[in-house]
């Protein structure tokens, strides 16, 4: 597709903002949980509330391979406007349910946020795939870091955002009892349409070309179902346990269904992604270090943030900061490694990419209970700009081994590996740091294991003293405490730093060198 290199980047500007949008929802629904929550009845229900934040992640990674699919199919450009707009009404809908009441308003809540997830997961393929199509040769390479940077860009605002819809934004409604976080939703509203305005305005007339075949219902069902069941049961796991009948059940329901969907694959005229695509080393690698770096990324926008709230007693404010930085070093890292795929080549900026995050996470490893915070922000900066770096050399190795009528779905599956790999690495990382906070608990309550524990550390004038009649022994148990979960958060930066290393293999089975787009026939 031939145009103007001034109409391309404002087309591909104008998706970014889209993507842009999304990202920034990943993270500001958080921000505005406790508002929501007690405005709907309290924690009453922890596992139902959950799901507010549950139901558009997952919605959000079950919709990218099908909205790729269906880009190859029926051209990106116009779907994407479709999917911003099931975002805007999703966002409208999460705003209105307030009005239905504490009793129902939380399901209509969760029901608008799978419609957000939705328009907001099928957005990210969307963009990649309109990327791929506009820019050939250099111009692509740049052009994916870019795309891939706004994800993070809007990750990173997204914290900040939505802390200044709450204390700044209080439109009044003649008629409408109206609160801050309704607002949170509302204003995707207006930005939502002037994006797709603009869209409109500039590439009116321009679309992706289409793929012949069409859209494997039973397929799309059956990876449904299998993303859903084997991320949910995942993300669950940290909280319940391996052994908890609800995450085995979904684990055994998601991989027989990702099973059954692979053997239908292979029998499909129009497969929904075709088996072929694995048979390209590049294209495999690619998804490899997309699942794995995906798992480190969780390990560090988590374990950063909890480090300073959990041991240095910061306050949200300052981890923040911690979590800005990590992410703009993304954002800035994704655009550099597009510039660096095409200097050096996808498999040498991908290595590059590895080990300077490495070097962030062992860094982090040497995170103590005195560790200032600009040595924090500074060393989750560091593992963000090599994260950055491996963005777009695995998205060039995907979208040319695939070639051009299955672009969109070659960019759909790095995100759904990315989300898996996120999934895991906060599971393990819950799985650890819940573990280990039961067992403090557990503990401190005891007073047998209190006197053994106040003798060990050096102050046995506490033994037979209760916690709750002496601030010394309160200080000294927290200090305690502290160290203990530095030691926690430690062990799971040294876990990612090993999965790090472990990436490098996969790396090196990317090509040396970018490659021209392969022709559709093959």
């Amino acid at each position: 597709m031939k145009l103007r290199p001034a109409t391309a980047w404002a087309v591909l500007g104008i998706a970014c903002l889209g993507v842009l949008l999304g990202g920034m929802e990943l993270m500001v629904v958080a921000i505005a949980l406790p508002s929501i929550v007690a405005d709907f009845g309290g924690w009453t229900d922890l596992a139902v509330v959950s799901w507010i934040i549950n139901a558009y992640l997952l919605a959000y990674v079950v919709t990218m391979p099908l909205a790729g699919r269906a880009a190859d199919l029926w051209g990106a450009r116009r779907l994407y406007v479709v999917a911003l707009l099931l975002f805007v009404a999703g966002s409208a809908a999460a705003g209105l349910s307030r009005l239905a009441g504490p009793e129902s308003g939380l399901g209509w809540l969760i029901g608008a946020r799978v419609v957000q997830g939705v328009g907001g997961g099928a957005l990210v393929p969307l963009s990649m795939a309109l990327a791929s199509h506009l820019f050939e040769g250099r111009s692509r390479s740049i052009a994916l870091g870019v795309e891939g940077a706004a994800t993070f860009v809007g990750m990173a605002i997204g914290p900040a955002y939505g802390a200044w819809v709450l204390l700044n934004v209080s439109l009044p409604i003649p008629g409408l009892d109206i609160v801050a976080w309704q607002w949170i939703f509302w204003l995707n509203v207006p930005i939502g349409v002037v994006v797709g305005l603009l869209l409109y305005v500039v590439a009116g007339g321009i679309e992706t070309p289409r793929a012949r075949g069409r859209l494997d219902l039973v397929g799309a069902l059956l990876l449904a179902v299998g993303l859903a069941a084997t991320v949910g049961a995942v993300t669950l796991s940290g909280e319940l346990g391996l052994a908890s009948p609800v995450v085995g059940g979904g684990l055994i329901i998601g991989l027989l269904a990702l099973v059954t969907f692979g053997a239908w694959q292979a029998r499909s005229s129009s497969p929904l992604i075709a088996v072929r695509l694995f048979a390209d080393r590049s294209f495999t690698a690619a998804n490899a270090v997309s699942l794995l770096t995906g798992y480190t990324l969780a390990t560090a926008i988590i374990g950063g943030p909890v480090f300073v709230n959990r041991v240095l007693f910061g306050t949200d404010g300052q981890a923040a900061i911690a979590l800005t930085a990590l992410t703009m070093a993304i954002a800035l890292g994704a655009i550099a490694g597009g510039v660096g795929a095409n200097r050096i080549g996808e498999r040498a900026t991908t290595i590059i990419g590895i080990v300077v995050s490495a070097v962030g996470l062992w860094r982090g490893m040497g995170w103590g209970v005195e560790a200032p915070l600009d040595r924090i922000a500074i060393d989750l900066a560091i593992f963000g700009a090599g994260f950055g770096l491996t963005v777009a050399p695995r998205a060039i190795a995907a979208v040319a081994s695939a070639g051009v009528e299955a672009y969109g779905v070659a960019g759909a599956l790095l995100q759904v590996a990315r989300t898996i790999g996120m999934s895991i690495g906060l599971a393990l990382l819950t799985a650890i740091g819940q573990n280990r906070i039961d067992e403090l608990s557990a503990l401190v309550a005891d007073p047998a294991r209190r006197d053994a524990l106040v003798t060990e550390l050096g102050h046995p004038e506490f033994v037979g003293v209760d916690p709750t009649t002496s601030l010394a022994l309160v200080d000294l148990l927290e200090r305690w405490s502290r160290s203990e979960a530095a030691d926690v958060l430690r062990l799971v930066l040294a876990i990612a730093l090993a999965v790090a290393v472990v990436t490098l293999l996969p790396a090196m089975a990317l090509d040396g060198r970018a490659r021209v787009t392969r022709s559709a026939s093959r």
